[in-house]
């Protein structure tokens, strides 16, 4: 179980972006609309008045203000200070001989806030139960659609290499088919994005209901997917829509995947009493 203490600590060590998408959905509408203008665009935000941000995120100033101290600040000024720090701070820096074109040094940025928010969401708790139910399945089926897809793979991929029984679907219509194999001692581990895919969401749900232990992988713990499941993993979170279906967001999943297997890895290896 994981105590008061441990939930502030992991709190105290989450990025101000990480804090801003995790609350996202549980924000009033005027909140929600300044704190998603400021996950996408932390660098104009501290080049503008409070007055200018209210106009850009179509929301009030006393809103502003109050989105501030709702994450732990006294102010906007105080809010920019941090966001400035973490904006520039130095692990972020480019390094660069011949000089970087900006768009590849944001896709540097984009690629490690998404490892960063999946570190800041790493449950030990989840981890070690997900292993346990890996460790002695007689069957793990994993979906997901799209570039989930292949996420899947990776994830079955691995869990044949060490000796265990896993299949990975991309097609939706095949997972179902062969869904009334699964049941207790089963695990079925689903992958989305969004944590909005229908398909996914009916895969997890039907998985469920026949006694399978249920994992979702998503970037938004506050989803339709993660309800769904009995133990969900936050992959990363800063782009829930990804243009032209941008590779980023499976960053996060491969560690959440690599975290998964180092905890799967003491269950395999224990020692018999």
């Amino acid at each position: 179980m994981v105590s008061i203490g441990d939930e502030k600590r992991n709190r105290d060590r989450q990025t101000i972006l990480s804090r801003l998408h995790e609350e996202i959905d549980q924000l009033p509408n005027a909140l929600a609309r300044i704190a998603k203008y400021i996950l996408e665009n932390p660098e104009k935000v501290l080049r503008q008045s409070v007055a200018e941000l209210g106009e850009f995120a179509g929301s009030g100033e006393a809103s502003i203000l109050r989105l501030c101290r709702q994450i732990g600040f006294t102010g906007f000024r105080d809010f920019k200070l941090a966001l400035a720090a973490e904006v520039g701070r130095p692990q972020l820096a480019v390094v660069s001989s011949s000089g970087a074109d900006p768009a590849i040094d944001k896709l540097q940025r984009t690629l490690i806030e998404n490892l960063e928010v999946a570190h800041s969401h790493v449950d030990l708790t989840s981890l070690d139960r997900i292993a346990e139910a890996l460790a002695t399945a007689r069957r793990i089926d994993i979906y997901g659609a799209g570039m989930s897809g292949f996420v899947a793979e990776m994830l079955a991929y691995r869990l044949l290499r060490v000796g265990l029984t896993a299949l990975a679907f991309r097609n939706s219509h095949m997972a179902h088919e062969v869904a009334n194999g699964l049941g207790e001692g089963c695990v079925a581990v689903a992958f989305s994005v969004s944590g909005l895919t229908v398909e996914t969401v009916q895969f997890l749900k039907g998985a469920r209901a026949t006694g399978a232990t249920t994992v979702a992988v998503t970037n938004r713990t506050q989803s339709p997917l993660s309800k769904a499941a009995h133990y969900s993993l936050q992959a990363s979170g800063l782009h829930d829509n990804p243009f032209g279906g941008t590779l980023t967001p499976v960053a996060g999943k491969i560690f959440v995947i690599e975290c998964l297997m180092l905890a799967l890895d003491k269950h395999l290896n224990r020692p018999m009493k």
